[in-house]
């Protein structure tokens, strides 16, 4: 009875086109993050189309293994593998079976937002959340934060920080208390620098600390006495200033003033603004800081 009745429902079920498709691996894996049942599939003439597939028991796949897919009649009308395709891939020539035959190549200029007048079909707004440029991320395992590199200005010489990894165990204040720590790009040393807010006692909001002179904030994060770990959702907040004046430059003073720096020696000895040309000198006349 059960049988009569599958086949008569069939027959009201529309006729699925076949959709010939070839797997392909990213990461490694042929498998989707949905388990060992769905594999990644690229759909032949649909430009940068990736599909999480069903793999049935009894059909047995491999990276670059072509593939017959067919929609599943009922919701959610997902890919299901039905057999091996032995007819070559018209583009396995130039495709790779990794992660490019995921990637969005020329589908990517639907998305584009250059200009107000020369938007795509349908263009992404992007935020600060997306954007790479001098972001702190922690990974939520350990201490550590990862700072992505960016391009700054120091003066008028154009400088490159490609990246760094810091670690905020060093900040972790005393019992009880809480403190918010600012972690920014010198742009006198071209290295990560961290500044701590006051402690203040928990459940109190700590102050968000003041960017010191000649630096390029990258993110506030908030620490307990008893944190391990870090969370990208609670305890980070975004600093980067996209928009405004930066405080990569150094201007030079408008009057003489004396200010102490470190020569090529690690000495501290204090020095001179020339403010003709910005150089700061010794007493001595050697130059131990220019503008240029």
């Amino acid at each position: 009875m059960r049988e009569v009745q599958s086949k008569r429902l069939a027959v009201l079920e529309p006729v699925q086109e076949l959709v010939p498709g070839t797997v392909f691996s990213i990461g490694g894996s042929i498998f989707a993050d949905r388990g060992s049942r769905y594999v990644w599939v690229h759909e032949w003439g649909a430009l940068a189309s990736q599909q999480q597939a069903y793999l049935p028991y009894h059909i047995g796949v491999f990276d670059g293994a072509g593939v017959i897919m067919q929609r599943a009649p009922k919701a959610p009308y997902q890919y299901e593998i039905i057999r091996l395709n032995t007819s070559p891939y018209p583009g396995a020539t130039s495709e790779g079976s990794d992660i490019e035959r995921a990637a969005m190549k020329d589908h990517g200029e639907n998305h584009q937002f250059p200009t107000e007048n020369t938007k795509g079909p349908d263009p992404t707004l992007v935020w600060h959340a997306a954007l790479q440029i001098l972001k702190s991320v922690a990974d939520g395992s350990n201490m550590n934060v990862v700072i992505g590199p960016t391009v700054y200005y120091s003066s008028t010489a154009r400088l490159w920080f490609p990246s760094q990894t810091i670690s905020l165990t060093a900040f972790i204040p005393s019992s009880g208390n809480a403190v918010r720590v600012l972690i920014y790009l010198s742009t006198f040393t071209g290295t990560i620098g961290i500044i701590s807010s006051a402690e203040v006692v928990i459940p109190g909001s700590p102050a968000f600390p003041n960017p010191p002179p000649n630096s390029i904030p990258s993110a506030y994060f908030y620490l307990e006495d008893t944190y391990t770990t870090l969370d990208m959702t609670s305890d980070y907040a975004d600093a980067r200033q996209f928009l405004g004046t930066s405080s990569a430059a150094v201007a030079a003073p408008s009057a003489p003033s004396q200010q102490i720096f470190s020569n090529n020696s690690l000495e501290w000895v204090l020095g001179k603004t020339v403010t003709s040309n910005g150089e700061v000198v010794v007493s001595g006349g050697d130059i131990v800081w220019s503008s240029t």
